[in-house]
C-alpha cells in the first residue's frame, strides 16, 4: 500500500516568486495537488 505524506502551503507573491517555489517543492519530491486561493496542496510518497 503506498503512504503519501501532504503539505499546505500559502504562497503569494508574484508570478515569479510563485514559480520559483513550485520548482522548488518539485524538487523536492513533491506533487502539487490542488490550489484554492493562495493555499498549494502538495503530497508524496513515503519511501519505507
Amino acid at each position: 500500500m503506498v503512504k503519501y505524506e501532504y503539505k499546505c502551503v500559502i504562497i503569494t507573491g508574484d508570478s515569479n516568486k510563485t514559480l520559483e517555489l513550485l520548482n522548488k517543492y518539485g524538487n523536492e519530491g513533491w506533487e502539487l495537488v490542488s490550489v484554492w486561493n493562495t493555499w498549494h496542496y502538495f503530497k508524496r510518497e513515503i519511501s519505507n
